[in-house]
């Protein structure tokens, strides 16, 4: 009923305005006008936290209902963020753009309301693909691909979807369901606050795996990585919009869930010894650390191939011309999903059988492993003995996932683990965006898949090694990427030809590329389908990736072989895949280095038939928007075609510039053998140098971002 005062007598207008006004007695005065309540102004930010486990560190965008998009806003301390939607209008699709550790992050969320905590973790990402019916992750970030500052109306479609009142809570509700079981602080996964510092719900996410639903009709699961019990699945719809499919959540049996409980304080534990090992490397008043002080860390096992053992990586990370620097740190990201291990000779038989018929072999590898309760972490009498966890070392690009081993010794951390390395040679398949500025500095991009190793780390491993077969997601040939239905095919490395150092790229002949020459990288089929027809040296045979189904985490094996077959194998999990031209394009001043100045400053200045160590200098400045590190630094030398000198200097660390020295390089091949060494090159050159480049490399967003330019002559 609506009650109208003015109508009232006078004490029953005062009864009804007791709380708003005085009324006096006795007096012909009309009442006090109510005093209305001062309200408080209209919220106009969003704030949460970004997270996968470990905080991500990265860039926030808000998308509103009608297209707008926010200035974009960097992660803090632990991932936190807060987004000003000032003027927009909700609900609000939330974006991160980053890297946590090294590994490449795409994330989504979603809120209703200006003024919510809202946090963007893998689970949010799963929560906004169920809610509007179509895949998370990268795919929607490229469906909400801003241009002029709006996005697109297929972008807006979605966001309606997902914020329908029924179709979100029906979301969130089946993701609480999932992760019931391990959420003791019934945090809601979407709103809850929460500290990227290892509990509540940030110790859900360092439990669980969450994989994604890549296309339309594809599933999404959530398992808990210490058991591989599954805790939930969503099926998305066939067509994007539609109604997902959720069954009921499925709790892990009791023995499963006290082996979580068990697991949970395995990578805190982990984290505190990794923690007091890169203590021994502060910023400031660094001193070399002894190999007493650095030998506890690591278990006699240690093992990463034939060629490093326990001795080879102490004397590592206890020497300034390896990887003992100012600031190296050696942090643990999160448990890997299955146990990494080189393959067993009846994996190998089973991965490389002729009269195999699957299309999936490494697929089948590793649902075989799961199968056999081969997981990240291995119990001895209930509790942790092991553990496979993915480590990122220093400003590394690549991911490394290593084992480490739970002692007795709790002389240096508490939790007494120790590192016991990969178990397979040294090798990466870093993603890379590359910019080549030409005399008239005009800049140009390309992408790239690299599937490094070098000869001499082969050749350690087993002299006799002449190829190697990678296989996995998207790998495949030009020919057969034309082709729709058409199964994949596996990557050939062959010996490298003079000059070189690493493993080139073969054509599906077993030939070295015709279009490659001799990288030891691959680019997308996505990106060769834009090329002229008539591009020299593409063909058929020409291998490459199919963008569509990779995505970071994904599991590649590598087999080494000889003339009578493999020899071994072994998986590796990549953590990123190269950015997009436009996005580096758009966002160049934050993604490479800019050079300043180049000692000496003309190619013609280099001195001949001299040891180059300290005679060539790069300084550059970066930018801190998405955390852009050092990396390496690079300088070509030729004689019209033929090569003279190709040097690779690490500059981890090296923040502003890079000094060329022998004990510093990374990887050497020039035109004076060295006479100490078989196969091995001096660094020095030469003969008359008519050309030169150089390159300059940071690690930024999962990528190696390599900007290289002609030396000036």
């Amino acid at each position: 009923m609506k009650i109208n005062l003015h109508k009232l007598p006078l004490a029953a207008a005062c009864a009804a305005a007791l709380l708003l006004a005085a009324c006096g007695g006795g007096s012909s005065s009309s009442p006090a006008d109510p005093v209305p309540p001062v309200l408080p102004p209209p919220a106009t930010t969003l704030s949460g936290t970004a997270a996968v486990g470990a905080p991500i560190s990265g860039s926030v965008v808000a998308i509103d209902s009608k297209g707008k998009v926010s200035t974009a806003v960097n992660t803090g301390a632990g991932g936190a963020f807060t987004v000003d939607v000032a003027g927009m209008t909700a609900p609000f699709f939330l974006s991160i753009t980053g890297s946590s550790g090294g590994r490449q992050v795409t994330l989504n969320s979603i809120a209703t309301a200006a003024g919510q905590t809202v946090n963007i973790t893998p689970l949010t990402d799963l929560i906004v693909s169920t809610a509007s019916g179509q895949p998370g992750g990268t795919a929607l970030a490229a469906v909400c691909a801003p241009v002029a500052n709006t996005v697109s109306a297929a972008c807006t479609s979605a966001l309606a979807n997902a914020a329908t009142q029924q179709r979100l809570d029906a979301a969130v509700a089946a993701v609480v369901a999932m992760i019931k079981p391990i959420n003791t602080g019934n945090t809601n996964p979407l709103t809850g606050a929460f500290v990227a510092n290892g509990t509540g719900m940030d110790a859900v996410l360092d439990q669980i795996l969450v994989a994604p639903a890549e296309a339309q009709g594809a599933m999404a699961t959530v398992t808990l990585i210490a058991t591989n019990s599954a805790l939930g699945s969503v099926t998305l719809p066939a067509a994007a919009g539609g109604a997902p499919t959720i069954p009921a959540a499925t709790p892990p049996s009791d023995a499963d869930l006290a082996k979580a409980t068990a697991a949970a304080t395995v990578l805190p534990e982990i984290r505190a010894c990794l923690a007091s090992l890169s203590a021994l490397y502060p910023k400031t008043g660094f001193v070399v650390p002894s190999a007493a002080a650095v030998s506890p860390f690591i278990d006699s096992s240690f093992n990463m191939g034939a060629a490093v053992g326990k001795a080879e990586i102490l004397a590592a990370l206890t020497s300034a011309d390896q990887a003992a620097h100012a600031g190296l740190t050696i942090e643990a990201l999160g448990l890997a999903g299955v146990d990494m291990q080189p393959l067993s000779s009846g994996e190998i038989a089973t991965l490389t059988s002729t009269s195999s018929t699957s299309t999936t072999r490494v697929a089948d590898f590793i649902g075989n492993r799961l199968g056999a309760g081969a997981t990240a972490i291995a119990f001895t009498s209930g509790k942790p003995g092991s553990a496979w966890v993915q480590l990122r070392i220093g400003t590394d690009a690549g991911m490394l996932n290593w084992k480490l081993v739970k002692t007795g010794d709790t002389s240096v951390c508490a939790g007494g683990w120790k590192l016991a390395g990969s178990g397979h040679l040294d090798m990466h398949m870093n993603a890379r965006i590359q910019r080549s500025v030409d005399t008239a500095g005009t800049a140009s991009f390309a992408r790239e898949w690299a599937a490094h190793v070098e000869l001499d780390t082969v050749l350690q491993e087993n002299p006799a090694v002449n190829k190697i077969d990678v296989r996995g997601p998207g790998l495949t040939t030009f020919g057969d990427f034309q082709i729709p239905g058409t199964a994949g095919s596996k990557l050939q490395l062959i010996l490298p030809a003079t000059g070189y150092t690493h493993m080139r790229v073969a054509d599906s002949n077993g030939a070295a590329s015709t279009f490659y020459n001799n990288a030891e990288a691959i680019q997308s089929c996505q990106d060769l389908a834009s090329l002229p027809a008539n591009t020299p040296g593409l063909g058929a045979g020409t291998a490459c990736i199919d963008e569509t189904k990779v995505a970071p985490g994904k599991i590649y094996v590598w087999t080494l072989k000889t003339p009578n077959g493999a020899v071994s194998a072994f998986p590796f999990q990549i953590n990123a895949v190269p950015l997009s031209k436009a996005f580096a394009k758009a966002n160049q001043a934050s993604l490479f280095a800019t050079l300043t100045s180049i000692t000496p400053a003309k190619l013609s200045s280099i001195p001949a038939a001299a040891l180059l160590d300290g005679a060539v200098t790069f300084n550059y400045t970066q930018s801190a928007t998405y955390g852009s590190k050092m990396d390496n630094c690079g300088l070509h030398l030729f004689n019209g075609a033929t090569p003279v000198l190709n040097a690779e200097q690490n500059a981890v660390g090296q923040e502003t510039s890079c000094t060329f020295t022998t004990s510093g390089l990374n990887a050497l091949a020039s035109n004076v053998a060295d006479p100490a060494q078989s196969g091995a090159s001096l660094f020095k050159f030469t003969g008359p140098v008519t050309s030169g480049g150089l390159w300059v490399t940071t690690i930024v967003l999962g990528n190696q971002a390599s900007s290289g330019q002609p030396y000036p002559n």
